[in-house]
Formats: C-alpha cells, sequence, structure tokens
C-alpha cells in the first residue's frame, strides 16, 4: 500500500508540474507573457480543485451524454475563470476572461495532443509484448 502512495504522489506532482508548463506555454501564446511556474503551479491546483467541484455538482443534478458534455463546457469555463483570476500580467492586472478563455482552449489542444500521442506509444508498445508471443 505503500508503494502505490508513493507512486500516485509522484504521479500527481509530475501531472501537476507538466501542467503548469503547459499552462506556461498557453499564456504565451495566446497572451504574450509567461508567468512564473509557481503562479502557473498555484492557478492549475485551484483549477484541479475547482473542476473536481463542478464536475461533483454536475453528476448531483445531471445524468447521461448531457451532463457530460455539459460537464465538458463548465470545466472549460472554470478553467478560464481560475486562469484570468489567478494569473496576472507583467503590469499586474487580469488578462481578461476572452484571453484566459484562449489559454483554456490551448491548454486542451496540448493536452489532448499528449494523450493521443500517449495512447500511440503506449498501444504501440503493448501491440510490440503482444506479437512476441507465440
Amino acid at each position: 500500500m505503500g508503494t502505490a502512495l508513493v507512486t500516485a504522489l509522484v504521479f500527481l506532482v509530475i501531472a501537476i508540474v507538466v501542467g503548469a508548463l503547459i499552462v506556461q506555454l498557453a499564456t504565451k501564446l495566446a497572451a504574450g507573457f509567461k508567468p512564473s511556474l509557481g503562479n502557473a503551479v498555484a492557478a492549475v491546483i485551484v483549477g484541479i480543485i475547482a473542476g473536481m467541484v463542478a464536475s461533483w455538482l454536475l453528476q448531483m443534478v445531471m445524468s447521461g451524454g448531457t451532463g457530460s458534455l455539459i460537464g465538458i463546457v463548465v470545466a472549460f469555463l472554470v478553467n478560464a475563470a481560475v486562469i484570468n483570476f489567478m494569473i496576472k500580467q507583467p503590469a499586474g492586472g487580469q488578462m481578461g476572461f476572452g484571453k484566459a478563455c484562449l489559454v483554456s482552449l490551448i491548454q486542451y489542444i496540448i493536452y489532448i495532443v499528449l494523450g493521443v500521442i500517449l495512447a500511440v506509444v503506449i498501444g504501440g508498445s503493448v501491440l510490440s509484448m503482444l506479437g512476441g508471443m507465440h
């Protein structure tokens, strides 16, 4: 049980750091500045918590395919709101909800691309292992 807990903790830390790096990249592409890593990590952690709360509330109210589609939209908007409130421009003001939505969109696109790449790599590894069995 201890090994599983340490493994989950290491995975969570790596996922948060990778998420923060993606937020930095998306902010640089969409808003033209790069937030600090600490600020991006805080935004990712708050975004995860806020997304989980929003998802839990939606599951309590809705069910089925419509609930999951609305959940994706709500998660996107919650993520954009967290980015808008937590990541400040170098001058100190908020970047605006429109730019935060663009940052969130770029972030989601990067997540999807990374997910597809990981699925292909892991799928290829599994198929190559299965191909070696005779």
